[in-house]
């Protein structure tokens, strides 16, 4: 066992070292803060319209997908509220429809050029206001609430020494500090990678876990169920070393080097702490990939006024 972690943390090390140190290592994301972009397209609905069935319109919202977490098809759910059905002449169920298409996320060519994700159109047709209002004019609002899986990846590096508590200076790393951290694009972040000596062969390191998107955090795979406050803001926390001897606060081992658990955020935030010993400490940096998977609710809204057709 003791050869095994040994070898493990040799091989991150000389991984390292030929990219170039922390940065290269840090530079695999194209980061942002946005995953799945709503809008509706122009003039679905329009501005305007008619009362008494003489003026049917659609309604289409655009998705696109501005993060670095692919949608699989299936994964994504718009309703249009606002509005009841019968209202606008539609049947039960008719403002809800799950997404056939993936949504690709950014991504880069061989040239290291940013390539954008696929918009995908979600189009509700039909909408009929039959009856007559009262009045010359009524506002009706139309929002499009988009539920999707999603998630965030994110790695930072640590250091192990051959003597943690007393390290010799102008070593490879420094154990105590504040360590580099690169997210993928994603309304979720991770963020303030601390580490600190904790005995002769373990470390200790801490992070946030930050909400800086605009929506609304869920369970994954609750489908953004707002009937139970338990899927609310509760996120899915996996950390990886790949060394055995890693715990984290919360989280369950699920393998050598590997914890994962569910997290409730307050306030749009989290801390996590963590520990790592080593069978046998080494000088070495140390790649972490942290992940962070849930369901997010993005909105967008407009206003279609009914006129009275005099009819």
């Amino acid at each position: 066992m003791k050869k095994t972690s040994i070898a493990i943390l040799a091989l991150f090390f000389l991984a390292a070292c030929t990219q170039g140190g922390d940065q290269a290592e840090l530079q695999q994301f194209i980061g942002g803060t946005t995953g799945l972009a709503v809008t509706f397209e122009p003039n679905t609905p329009p501005k305007e319209a008619f009362d008494g069935g003489f003026s049917p319109f659609d309604v289409v919202v655009r998705l696109e997908n501005k993060g670095e977490e692919t949608v699989k098809a299936g994964d994504t759910t718009v309703r249009i509220t606002g509005i009841l059905e019968p209202e606008f002449n539609l049947k039960s169920g008719d403002l809800t429809k799950k997404v056939a298409e993936e949504l690709t996320s950014l991504r880069k060519d061989a040239t290291g050029k940013t390539l954008p994700g696929n918009p995908v159109f979600v189009e509700f047709k039909n909408f009929n206001h039959v009856s007559t209002i009262t009045g010359n004019a009524l506002d009706f609002p139309l929002r499009a609430d988009v539920c999707y899986k999603y998630a965030t990846r994110a790695s930072t590096l640590l250091c192990s020494r051959s003597s943690i508590l007393q390290p010799e200076p102008n070593g490879i790393c420094e154990v105590t500090g504040d360590k580099p951290v690169a997210n993928s694009g994603s309304p979720i972040q991770v963020a303030s990678v601390k580490q600190a000596a904790r005995s002769a062969n373990s470390i200790t390191f801490s992070f946030d876990i930050t909400h800086v998107g605009t929506g609304h955090i869920y369970e994954q795979s609750s489908t953004c169920d707002k009937s139970e406050r338990r899927y609310e803001d509760n996120v899915l926390v996996s950390v990886e070393t790949k060394v055995p001897g890693l715990s984290c606060s919360r989280l369950d081992s699920t393998g050598e080097g590997r914890v994962s658990g569910f997290i409730k955020m307050f306030g749009g935030t989290t801390t996590v702490t963590c520990t790592q010993t080593f069978p046998s400490a080494t000088d070495a940096v140390l790649p972490v990939t942290i992940g962070v998977g849930f369901d997010y609710e993005e909105r967008a809204q407009t206003t279609v006024t009914i006129k009275h057709s005099g009819e």
